[in-house]
């Protein structure tokens, strides 16, 4: 289903493998145009923030929140992993493979995971209700707030260079 570049078709594709492989995916409504964020910049807070914009529009997209950022994020110990029993509401949760970090959501009150998925929606699903290619393996995270979340990026952007 993501991997058709039309994000328009998704809704309707996520339909036909409901009658294949049932479960629970749900589109959920989100204010900004879906190719103007990724799973982790919707799960840092960083949709739609000027801040954040202001640094990843800069060359070239050299300075973006990815993979790198992640693994310079973990790297420095700038995320408290909690267990998955005491992961709570607006906390992180990245996926893995063997490669490393894959893919980002935040934990919902119910225990479901919302995240933005490829090009397309955002999604709400049960923890493994995902592409399989979005890693094997779970971390949680408490939740960073605003403050630290750009804190941390605008770190991650001198470290590589960036001028601020």
């Amino acid at each position: 289903m993501t991997e058709v570049p039309d994000p328009s078709q998704h809704p309707k594709r996520l339909e036909a493998i409901r009658h294949e492989c049932p479960h629970t995916i749900r589109v959920l409504d989100w204010p900004l145009p879906i190719a103007r964020y990724t799973c982790l910049v919707f799960a840092l807070g960083f949709a739609g923030s000027p801040d954040y914009e202001a640094i990843a529009s800069r060359g070239f997209n050299v300075v973006f929140a990815g993979r790198e950022f992640v693994r310079w994020l973990l790297d420095r110990d700038a995320l408290f992993e909690v267990p998955e029993a005491e992961a709570k509401n607006g906390d992180l949760v990245l996926y893995f493979d063997h490669d490393g970090y894959m893919h980002a959501g935040l934990v919902r009150g119910d225990g479901r995971i919302a995240s933005k998925w490829g090009v397309g929606h955002l999604y709400e699903h049960d923890l493994w209700d995902l592409p399989e290619s979005y890693g094997a393996t779970v971390r949680f995270f408490q939740q960073l707030t605003g403050d630290q979340a750009i804190d941390y990026f605008i770190q991650f952007a001198r470290h590589k260079g960036m001028f601020l």
